[in-house]
């Protein structure tokens, strides 16, 4: 192996700084080039490419740099991608940034890296889960396939047939499978009466055995990936901790045996493998930045190489596992979008091949860091603070953007382009992973049960005050935007704490906890959690709660709002459906509230089409310019709002 400082940089170029902040159109269009793969003999890179209005699927040859579309839509876009052979890949197609109506979803297909044999495998509302491919045009997969039982089978991806691998299941109501590296399945999980069961057998013919069962989501372990000898488990545990690290496991004692990586800070769960090599490669992370352990010294030497050669950037390596002469490197930073760069291992040099967002120039950018702050009852919130770049860095007016979910993973580092918008416009933002987001270990996720605008509204707002409190933020210009959950985080933050926030941004915002549990049966992700006691474990139960929720909900404490705000929805929206803004606003007006409203009749939960998207951030840009651009005294007498829309 060649020494860290031959590794040469091939076609790198500077650029200069814009004095003016980009219009919104530069931030929320869609990337030239997303989540770029290289095919697994290296000599071909596929991926997304922004076209027009639908995102296509591409390859391109490595060698030659020639190629082109192989797949695209009028009506919907390519949404991801994975190669199950030299020469076939499979994606699935629907609305891009889609944030979780089933309906925007159009199922998945397959295609010859030529453009041949377009094939639709599986149909709309279908849900898959990959778990392996055989190398010849099949591909191992999870989904509901005998009505609504969920179904380990190979898929054909040549004809579209399906052959199910579990006929004699160990119990009903599986919801997760595993397949060992010969495609046999061979551990599974079910769930009944808020009961879950870890299963397992030695072979495709012996008898499933019981190794454990607990109440629903409180396994020992999470079973990950077997390695490729069909005998060693990786699993995902705590094992007394409160990060989750990766371990084998031990069938003999049935417990975790030895640990093969951990952090200290975060879960760890990805895992990384050659098929060629026949071994585990290493393990990803996502901490304050995101990271692998290389289990692999020849991984890790060029990992090193690699950022030698990038400091300024988190690289991400992609080896094509037949042929370890190319790598595909993702370089990122919180100032600087993705940027390809193929890497030939054997001279070595880094060649520029794609960025995402060639129209962003880093040195225009912001700082985005992770912080660490105290919440009142003393439990740690994560977060990210963008500072604009040029300032002063105190008394800044301050945005909040809340994430939704609210049990989704945790924020990452990197380029954010509502992080960079926000800033370019000179405020300081806050980004909190509050309490219930996942990936920072079970105490963090436990502490937000039942906690729907109690402790997990005020890990918000005692971020706010730890930025008044050290001088960064002005405390009379703070404005809270959020979609989803996090809308309804930014509706009844405006409420709880009314003289702390001049104004709120939200869309597609839940209004009412009771509501969130009334909805139409399609929505089968809403459906599957909602009345489980799973979801009531997390948030409440809706009648015996009932009080409690209604003391919580925006809808019926409209009386306690003060500051202007600024409401969007899709009008087919499945997640939160429409009624929830048309019963807010009926609210607002009986108290006489002042509001910005406007429906997007076209779009789900999520603005999809550019024009929306743009019409959406353009209202946002100049309602944040109206309430956090003015003087504090302007606040005792207020401009009139006037309402927009229909």
């Amino acid at each position: 192996m060649a020494r860290l400082c031959w590794l040469v940089l091939v076609s790198a170029t500077a650029c200069t700084a814009s004095a003016q902040p980009l219009p919104v159109e530069e931030f929320f269009k869609r990337p030239d080039y997303a989540d770029l793969r290289l095919s697994p003999d290296g000599r071909r890179i596929a991926g997304l490419v922004r076209g027009s209005p639908r995102d296509a699927l591409a390859v391109i040859d490595v060698e030659t740099k020639k190629g082109g579309r192989i797949a695209h839509f009028g009506d919907a876009d390519v949404l991801d991608l994975r190669w199950i052979s030299n020469e076939r890949l499979v994606f699935s197609a629907g609305d891009a940034h889609e944030a979780g109506a089933d309906a925007d979803f159009y199922g998945y297909w397959a295609v010859n890296a030529d453009g041949s044999q377009l094939v639709q495998i599986a149909p709309a509302r279908a849900r898959l889960g990959y778990l392996g491919s055989d190398g010849n045009g099949n591909i191992l997969v999870a989904g509901r396939g005998r009505g609504e039982q969920f179904d380990a089978f190979l898929l054909d991806t040549k004809t579209g047939k399906r052959r199910f691998l579990a006929y004699e299941t160990p119990a009903p109501n599986i919801v997760h499978w595993l397949a060992d590296r010969r495609g046999i399945v061979r551990m599974a999980i079910s769930r009944n009466q808020e009961i879950d069961r870890l299963w397992y057998r030695e072979s495709y013919t012996a008898p499933w055995t019981k190794i454990e069962e607990a109440p629903a989501g409180r396994l020992s372990v999470r079973p990950l990936a077997f390695d490729f000898d069909h005998r060693t488990l990786y699993v995902s545990a705590y094992a007394g901790q409160d990060k989750a690290a990766i371990y084998q496991y031990d069938f003999g004692k049935r417990t975790v045996g030895e640990r093969i990586a951990r952090h200290l800070d975060v879960d760890m769960s990805e895992l990384i493998f050659s098929a060629a090599r026949r071994r585990l490669l290493g393990v990803a992370y996502d901490a304050d930045k995101p990271g692998v352990v290389w289990l692999y010294e020849h991984y890790a030497r060029l990992q090193q190489m690699v950022d030698r050669a990038l400091p300024a950037t988190v690289n991400r390596l992609s080896i094509a596992d037949q042929n370890p002469k190319w790598a595909l490197v993702e370089a990122h930073s919180d100032k600087n979008p993705v940027t390809y760069y193929l890497l030939d291992t054997e001279k070595p040099a880094l060649q520029k091949f794609a960025s995402s967002r060639p129209w962003i120039k880093p040195e225009a950018t912001s700082e985005r860091k992770f912080v660490r702050y105290k919440a009142r009852d003393g439990l740690e919130i994560p977060a990210y603070l963008t500072i604009p770049k040029g300032s002063s860095g105190k008394n800044l007016p301050l945005v909040v953007e809340i994430h939704g979910g609210p049990w989704i993973p945790k924020q990452t580092w990197g380029f954010n382009e509502h992080a960079q918008f926000f800033a370019s416009r000179g405020y300081a933002v806050l980004q909190p992973d509050f309490r219930g987001t996942l990936g920072y270990g079970r105490r963090h996720y436990e502490a937000s049960f039942g906690q729907w605008g109690f402790t997990m509204q005020d890990d918000i707002t005692d971020g706010v005050e730890w930025l008044i409190n050290e001088g960064i933020v002005d405390k009379s210009r703070i404005c809270l935007v959020g979609a989803s959950y996090g809308g309804y985080a930014t509706l009844w933050g405006l409420m709880k704490t009314p003289d702390l926030y001049r104004c709120g941004v939200a869309y597609v915002a839940l209004t009412d906890i009771g509501l969130y549990f009334s909805f139409d049966r399609w929505d089968m992700g809403r459906v599957l959690f909602t009345e489980s006691e799973r979801g009531r474990t997390l948030i409440g139960d809706p009648d015996r709660d009932r009080d409690k929720f209604r003391s919580v909900s925006p809808l019926y404490q409209v009386e306690r709002l003060k500051a202007p705000v600024l409401l969007a929805y899709g009008g087919i929206d499945a997640r939160v459906p429409l009624k929830h803004g048309t019963r807010l606003r009926s609210a607002l007006d009986r108290h006489g509230k002042k509001y910005e409203w406007v429906v997007y009749n076209d779009e789900g939960h999520g603005f999809q089409h550019e024009k929306n998207r743009f019409d959406f951030y353009r209202r946002v840009d100049t309602f944040l310019k109206q309430h956090l651009n003015k003087e504090v005294e302007q606040r005792e007498n207020p401009t009139p709002f006037v309402e927009k829309g229909s």
